[in-house]
């Protein structure tokens, strides 16, 4: 009896960590990877912008927004970017869509074509933030002309060496990418 039951418990702690295993593996999976579509859709991304350690490191964020289709172009219709208060600090039905560090979009072109992927740089959207600003929150609304993969976007944090009194950007000191969540999305019936 005492042999059965040590099976028994064997295959329950087994047939948990397998089934645990699989959860994880399509717990991290972005929306596009799953196969959501839709016709517009938000996309919240946490964020940084700041300096620290006495003044010697700053925290930045980009954002790589990616058009995953092989067919159709999502546009970038609004970029916000929130204090941890909830105040906006940048707001582009304001300021305008923001110009991508590689080109790729701006005020004239926001439109991510099949395959495109853009580089929004936060230090082009705001200025630097003290701590009672910090964490930042980046939310991206966009659009397309027909049901289409959802927007991709991560939030790439850099560390950098920073001398106090020039400011002149060092040696990258670390990097750290997150998947930014989908928060809202309108599907096309």
């Amino acid at each position: 009896m005492l042999v059965n039951s040590k099976k028994a418990i064997s295959g329950v702690l087994i047939g948990g960590l397998i089934a645990g295993m699989a959860i994880q593996s399509t717990a991290n999976a972005a929306a596009a990877d799953k196969g959501r579509k839709a016709i517009e859709g938000t996309v919240s991304c946490g964020g940084a912008y700041y300096v620290r350690n006495g003044g010697t490191e700053i925290q930045r964020s980009t954002y790589v927004i990616r058009n995953l289709s092989d067919a159709g172009t999502i546009y970038l219709d609004r970029v916000r970017v929130y204090s941890a208060t909830g105040a906006i600090l940048f707001d582009s039905d304001v300021s305008g869509i923001p110009a991508s560090y590689n080109g790729v979009i701006s005020a004239v072109d926001n439109g991510l074509d099949a395959r495109q992927t853009a580089n929004v740089r936060i230090a082009d959207l705001i200025p630097q933030q003290g701590r009672a600003n910090r964490p930042l929150q980046t939310v991206f609304d966009w659009s397309a002309d027909e049901s289409i993969l959802t927007l991709e976007a991560t939030n790439v944090r850099t560390n950098t060496d920073i001398d106090p009194v020039t400011g002149k950007i060092g040696k990258q000191r670390g990097r750290h990418a997150s998947a930014c969540r989908t928060t809202k999305s309108k599907r096309h019936w």
